[in-house]
């Protein structure tokens, strides 16, 4: 079947030219109508201005059935494929899936079981299999391989955000993460773990370089992400030797995460080709 579209959000971390190159169509979710470019700025430069931090907490936080809706109904689309953050932290599935019911054409809503830039990796993976001329199915099991193998780990420099915003479960925001620390966590399968704190940005990166490198050889992708920390992620890029891209969050992550978040995001290799 020719035209299936890949859909998900602006939460995605996916540099726009990236994401245009394979027609990824990403949603905004930014309610003020400032910086609402769907996707992530330029890694080397983007920082969130703190007016506008506070105008988007009173914003909506994801797209509305009818932006699904219309994605899935675009010219030039047979059918389509929504992907969606993890249902723990995101309330966006339940959206995509009452678009996909109401859609006049087959349309499939996949929940990642992760989020940001491990997202974006579940959407690479569809996206790869769309433009190899794959069928329906084809797209949805890639897809669905993806966010079996997809791994984030990730540094916050506070956990005051998140707090404030949820949701994540209590064990991690009651986590051991002292006055001055950061804290580190891994996301797997929509479940999050606290891999515990570092003392400072050097120890905080060296930390996510260790997971990547646990995990071994056959990585299939990988990538570097931050909310306004341009210089943590090109050093984390170095420390792994190089990534397939570097992306900063989007208005809406930066907001639910607060400054200073940097991580890296990997898919294992031996995905469906």
């Amino acid at each position: 079947m020719a035209g299936i579209a890949v859909v998900t959000d602006a939460s995605t971390c996916l540099p726009p030219a990236l994401a245009a190159d394979l027609d990824i169509r990403i949603l905004p979710i930014s309610g003020t109508g400032e910086l609402d470019e769907p996707g992530c700025e330029d890694a080397a430069s983007w920082r969130l201005p703190e007016e506008v931090e506070q105008a988007e907490l009173t914003a909506a936080n994801r797209p509305f059935v009818t932006e699904y809706l219309a994605a899935i109904e675009g010219p030039g689309v047979d059918a389509a494929v929504v992907v969606t953050p993890a249902i723990e932290f995101a309330a966006m599935f339940r959206n995509a899936v009452l678009a996909t019911e109401l859609a006049d054409r087959p349309a499939v809503a996949i929940d990642g079981r992760t989020a940001a830039a491990g997202q974006a990796l579940v959407v690479l993976a569809g996206a790869d299999a769309a433009r190899r001329g794959g069928s329906l199915d084809d797209v949805v099991r890639a897809i669905e391989s993806a966010s079996h193998r997809v791994e984030l780990v990730a540094s916050l420099a506070t956990l005051d955000s998140i707090r404030r915003n949820g949701p994540l479960p209590e064990a991690v925001l009651e986590g051991p993460v002292r006055s001055g620390m950061r804290a580190v966590f891994r996301m797997h399968a929509g479940a999050v773990e606290m891999l515990g704190d570092a003392a400072d940005a050097e120890a905080t990166l060296e930390t996510i370089h260790e997971a990547y490198r646990a995990a071994g050889g056959g990585i299939e992708r990988c990538t570097v992400f931050h909310a306004g920390a341009p210089e943590l992620a090109a050093h984390l890029e170095r420390l792994m030797g190089g990534v397939d891209f570097v992306c900063g969050f989007s208005t809406s992550m930066q907001v639910h995460t607060g400054r200073g978040v940097v991580g890296a995001a990997w898919l294992a290799g031996g995905g469906a080709r």
